[in-house]
């Protein structure tokens, strides 16, 4: 099977962003990169891979500024698409995504590319994380959240709360469970959440994303730092 080529869902002018490409074996779990991907504002993703042969064909065709990486591929080690990317970009941001990410040690000649070991069990936020991070240090400007509306002055407090979770990924039984309210209280403020802000679905999930990402603390911007999610 070919790589896949992400078509833009629009022609007209785009803000900076990184381009990405993603390889992963997994189906499921390479819907669920994706889709969470497709939330925050900066990453175009440009295709996807599930071999080597074909993460090394999207590198080759296509200008990546980050890729993200498993290791365990059906045709051989991850890290060879790495090597090829490298080979054409060399300031290439990497992302190692591992089962075993504690245990996993970057050969020396990727260590300035490689930006963090995320474990694939906290793959949501870590990656949220990380790539916010990777964002700001390249110095590519997030958009505001909608129109100019600001959640902390629309929203009550505890639809504040069930909104920032919304933006880290989670879903309405766990949300429910953070917060000690039932499923159709969460279902309630998220009702209420959308009819305040004027977006649904997607885009809510979307704007939700981007206020975590701009108003709340993140983790320092230096490249060191991330790695910590791997333990190294």
């Amino acid at each position: 099977m070919a790589a896949t080529q992400i078509m833009s869902d629009s022609d007209g002018p785009k803000c900076q962003s990184l381009r990405c490409v993603v390889v992963e074996d997994q189906t499921m779990f390479l819907q669920l990169l994706t889709g969470m991907l497709r939330t925050i504002p900066g990453i175009e993703l440009v295709a996807t891979a599930t071999t080597v042969a074909e993460g090394q064909a999207a590198c080759d065709t296509e200008a990546v500024d980050l890729l993200i990486l498993d290791l365990s591929l059906p045709d051989g080690n991850g890290l060879e698409v790495l090597r090829s990317a490298v080979a054409r970009r060399p300031d290439i941001d990497c992302i190692v995504l591992s089962s075993a990410a504690s245990e996993f040690a970057c050969p020396q000649q990727f260590l300035a590319n490689l930006r963090a070991v995320v474990d694939k069990t906290q793959a949501y936020e870590s990656l949220q994380r990380v790539i916010t991070n990777l964002l700001q240090s390249r110095g590519i400007r997030l958009p505001s959240v909608r129109g100019g509306v600001d959640p902390r002055q629309t929203l009550r407090a505890r639809e504040l709360e069930v909104f920032e979770l919304i933006g880290r990924g989670m879903r309405t039984k766990a949300i429910g469970e953070r917060l000690g309210i039932s499923r159709h209280t969460v279902e309630s403020h998220r009702k209420a959440i959308a009819s305040k802000l004027g977006a649904s679905g997607a885009e809510l999930v979307r704007m939700a994303t981007i206020h975590n990402q701009t108003t709340l603390p993140q983790p320092s911007s230096n490249r060191a730092a991330p790695l910590a999610e791997s333990g190294l």
